[in-house]
């Protein structure tokens, strides 16, 4: 920590300028893209990049893919993260994604794996020379650490790799970019001193958050793979903005410990929070999950559930053993929370899936009813800020910084309020009888998933993220919920729907989706996505109905 004084606003200017001047000269562009833009083809158009470089980085090439070229030694790892690192610098010029770039660091990490492998003919680990992106608020060795407030700006040095970025590391990946995240972390778009990060499948749109720094950067085709994590929505809302894959996983499954220093609320643990991948691939989402969980992570972390990671236990088909199962898994669809209502692209993705699932005929497929919704979103949002938002108030002040317009909206919910430690014991009563509530509606409704929408909408404009409700149900529940990309994407000419502009809203919540969906043409382009959700510790059974999913994807519009 050091004892440098931190000040609004010249420290947010130096800190913007100081990511610039990490990014080499000749990779320095002028962003001439118009509002609104798709910007993903801005690499191919500067030049700056070779054909080999632009191939290795095409949003089609998975992290699976990179590995398997590294592999058959096609491309080393030098190779390899010079291309990602140089599309990391044009994209971040084009959306804000980044906050630290250390290419000359990545290159010689790269040099070692290459040379251990040209002297031994065996690779590292299974992420031999996989350049992977991290959000700032995680533990690099020997980088700075934040959780998006100025006064924590090159205060915290990690001295050294978080538990799961160790497991990464000895994995054979490669650290070479840190990525940006929203003022106090939590929110569902990412906007920090760093700057606003744009969707580049339409700048008009936000990426997400509170991973949105990640999810934009691979989006972009500047990473394969990003670590972020998630308590509200911000591993899911990110990769249903930018059209990636996600699990967000049953708390306790996965290694938390390291980059402590830099929490925005420590101790709130009344929800918990849960690390995982943003990908471009189901196959790399379950490589991921082999990796880390492949450690047995437990025996090193107390507080994991040591539960290995078998995605072949999902039953297709009748069980062989004495208790009698269904003999298809069983999938509910929540067409709407009973809360708000999703825009008319959301809808249709819902009804082409819908279709294409019953049409495959490997499910049982029928509607679920929401429970109470409404409730957990205000009661969620009551135990994240149990303080009433002190904390993340004082963290502005040391520096003068001031609350941006999604910090100052969240804080000033009538649910966030100061609670003393009876109030917090009375809340988490309630949280617990509604969790048992709901595990008994489920099972009355006799399915095994839930398939349902992963926000209110496609990727939002700026500043209008206010509904977590589709997301931060399953943390309160604490359930695991993947995030798919569909296929499909937003369309004006196929998404006016005046019936659903004029219906009677829900909520005011509802009435405020619909009013920011008066101009569909704003969500041109945006990919649109759908959840999938399972009972507490289904996560890799989870991944195992992902791949009959997949069958049916991409869908046709």
């Amino acid at each position: 920590m050091t004892d440098e004084k931190i000040s609004w606003p010249q420290a947010a200017l130096d800190a913007r300028k100081a990511i610039l001047d990490l990014i080499p000269p000749e990779l320095r562009v002028t962003n001439t893209y118009p509002p609104g833009s798709d910007v993903r083809d801005a690499a191919k158009a500067l030049g700056l990049l070779t054909n080999d470089e632009l191939s290795l980085t095409d949003f089609t090439t998975d992290a699976t893919a990179v590995l398997d070229a590294i592999k058959s030694k096609r491309v080393n790892a030098v190779q390899v993260v010079t291309a990602f690192a140089k599309r990391a610098a044009i994209a971040h010029q084009h959306v804000t994604c980044l906050t630290d770039f250390f290419l000359d660091e990545a290159v010689e990490r790269a040099k070692m794996l290459d040379e251990h492998y040209e002297k031994t003919g065996e690779l590292v680990g299974p992420l031999h020379g996989l350049p992977i992106s991290v959000k700032d608020n995680q533990g690099i060795k020997g980088h700075y650490v934040t959780s998006g407030f100025l006064s924590q700006y090159k205060q915290y040095k990690e001295e050294q790799h978080g538990h799961l970025l160790q497991i990464l590391w000895d994995a054979g990946a490669v650290f070479y970019v840190k990525t940006n995240l929203p003022q106090a972390v939590m929110h569902l778009e990412t906007h920090s001193f760093y700057g606003q990060t744009l969707n580049p499948h339409n700048t008009n749109l936000t990426s997400g958050g509170s991973s949105g720094g990640c999810s934009a950067l691979i989006a972009f085709g500047g990473s394969p793979l990003g670590l972020g994590n998630d308590i509200g929505g911000s591993l899911r809302s990110p990769s249903a903005g930018t059209g990636l894959w996600t699990l967000k996983c049953t708390t306790n499954r996965l290694p938390s410990a390291g980059a402590v220093k830099a929490r925005s609320m420590p101790g709130a643990d009344s929800v918990g929070a849960t690390q995982g991948p943003m990908c471009r691939s189901l196959r790399d989402l379950k490589l991921w999950f082999d990796v880390v969980l492949g450690t047995r992570p437990w025996l090193r972390e107390s507080n994991i559930a040591p539960i290995p990671w078998r995605t072949s236990t999902i039953p297709f088909g009748t069980h062989p053993n004495i208790i009698p199962l269904p003999p298809k898994v069983r999938i509910g669809v929540m067409w709407n929370d009973g809360v708000v209502v999703p825009q008319p692209p959301i809808q249709r993705a819902m009804k082409a899936l819908v279709g294409a699932l019953e049409e495959q005929g490997v499910f049982e497929v029928k509607d679920f009813t929401p429970y109470r919704h409404g409730e957990m979103d205000r009661l969620v949002h009551e135990l994240y800020f149990v303080d009433g938002g002190k904390t993340i108030r004082d963290h502005v002040e040391k520096s003068g910084e001031p609350l941006l317009p999604m910090t100052e909206w969240v804080l000033t919910r009538p649910d966030v309020k100061l609670h003393d430690i009876f109030e917090l014991w009375s809340m988490n009563t309630r949280r617990d009888t509604l969790r048992a509530e709901y595990a008994t509606h489920f099972n009355a409704q006799a399915i095994d998933f839930i398939l349902c929408p992963v926000g209110p909408g496609p990727a939002p404009q700026h500043h209008t993220s206010k509904y977590w409700g589709y997301t931060s149900a399953w943390n309160f529940l604490d359930y695991p919920a993947a995030v798919f990309p569909t296929g499909l994407r937003a369309d004006p000419t196929l998404d006016t729907d005046e019936a659903y502009a004029k219906a009677p809203p829900l909520s005011e919540m509802d009435l405020f989706n619909r009013e920011c969906y008066a101009k569909p043409e704003v969500f041109k382009n945006a990919p649109l996505c759908l959840q999938l959700v399972g009972r507490r510790n289904a996560d890799d059974q989870s991944l195992g109905v992902l791949e009959k999913i997949n069958e049916v994807l991409p869908l046709s519009a």
